[in-house]
């Protein structure tokens, strides 16, 4: 999977006539390796000291600079054979070593966390091994730190940055097979959290209330089925009428409001539904009827070639005519994927001339979050195909009554 992957990578880079890319973002380094560091993704302040350096040329061999504590699980999942690990502060050696007294620890000990001057000593090693000191380089330089720009410029003073952000999330648009996979599976398990959450419901109920009844749901499904093997964790964004805490709960002709996904295999989804709690009000049915109206447009027109800002075109023109001629959104959609917030560019916006292309996984949306009807949300992700797309969603889009 991760060959092609790497592959496209060097292609970008030689189109941008660039010698190398280095994965800095938690992001990027899982897109081009597989390989998700927990010390990366979960904890900000060690961005920048896990990186994957990928020559434009072929017969460089990429490599991967990442903590000793995660080097074994780095190689087993990346496949790269050059992974040069750095101390972190663990201990890492079996007890029976521990308890030999010949069995010295190394020189030095271990850092109170990190030792930057070891990381980079080890980023220098493999630059110099493969010719790229005074390179020009590409990365995400658009999130890097100005303290790994300082760094790098002390040990590697020709060395130049360039900046492929966008380069990456481009490539990152367009999914292979094993990502939409992973993103299916996302979405039923959301489907199925959203379905728990609305069974038995009672009076009162607050907002605060359906998040944990979804995040149950969606336990209940991952634990129940190998399929989600791959399932780590979900966010919600719930709402009982327009408040989204601990504020008003359940009452009659309550709207109950779910923005929400679930990452499975390191790719998170996103998607969406609104109840009505016992009835429905007459002003949030009209409103309702208008945004899902919208969203059916905004679907009839997704296909490859379309650009992205006909989508938002269709959903807006609809709820204008409508009878909302002041209702307005910067997007109506987006992509999604592996960033720790969902939406990825391209999004679904007025100015966005980009087409649409087999493989794209969208998240369309058409949304209001009114404090007089309550929220409403009507959201789906949707794969472009090479003739239209496909719903991955399954639940039914009328408002349903429920409690």
């Amino acid at each position: 999977m991760r060959a092609q992957i790497i592959e496209a990578v060097r292609k970008r880079s030689q189109d941008r006539g660039l010698d190398a890319y280095i994965a800095y973002t938690p992001s990027n380094v899982f897109y081009t390796t597989g390989f998700q560091s927990f010390f990366l993704m979960e904890w900000w302040r060690m961005l920048g000291t896990v990186l994957a350096v990928i020559p434009a040329d072929p017969a460089q061999p990429p490599a991967l600079v990442v903590s000793d504590f995660e080097a074994v699980q780095a190689r087993e999942e990346s496949g790269f054979e050059d992974v040069r690990p750095f101390r972190v502060w663990v201990e890492l050696r079996d007890a029976r070593d521990l308890a030999d007294p010949s069995s010295a620890a190394a020189p030095g000990g271990r850092p109170a966390q990190y030792d930057v001057a070891e990381q980079d000593a080890l980023l220098y090693s493999v630059l110099a091994d493969r010719g790229l000191l005074s390179a020009r380089i590409g990365t995400d330089l658009r999130y890097v730190l100005h303290d790994t720009v300082r760094r790098v410029a002390a040990f590697a003073p020709q060395l130049t940055w360039e900046d492929m952000t966008e380069d990456l999330y481009g490539l990152r648009s367009v999914k292979y097979d094993f990502e939409i996979e992973r993103l299916r599976r996302a979405t039923e398990l959301s489907e199925a959290g959203m379905s728990f959450a609305v069974r038995d419901l009672r009076p009162g109920l607050t907002a605060v209330d359906l998040r944990h009844r979804y995040q149950r749901g969606v336990l209940a499904a991952a634990m129940g089925d190998p399929r989600y093997a791959g399932h780590s964790d979900q966010w919600v964004l719930p709402a009982v009428g327009p408040s989204t805490g601990t504020g008003p709960g359940l009452a009659d002709g309550a709207l109950i409001k779910f923005d929400c996904g679930v990452t499975v295999g390191g790719y998170r989804g996103d998607g969406g539904r609104t109840f009505a709690y016992r009835a429905v009000q007459p002003a949030a049915r009209r409103l309702y009827d208008v945004l899902l109206g919208a969203h059916q447009a905004a679907r009839s027109v997704i296909r490859p070639g379309v650009a992205a800002r006909e989508v938002f075109q269709a959903a807006q023109r609809h709820i204008r005519a409508g009878g909302y001629p002041s209702f307005t959104r910067g997007h109506y959609g987006h992509s999604v994927g592996i960033d720790t917030f969902h939406e990825e560019p391209p999004y679904l916006s007025a100015d966005e001339e980009r087409p649409l292309l087999p493989g794209m996984v969208l998240a369309v949306e058409t949304p209001s979050y009114s404090s007089d009807t309550g929220a409403i949300m009507i959201e789906d992700l949707l794969v472009v195909t090479d003739d239209g797309h496909e719903v991955l969603h399954r639940l039914p889009y009328e408002l349903a009554v429920v409690g």
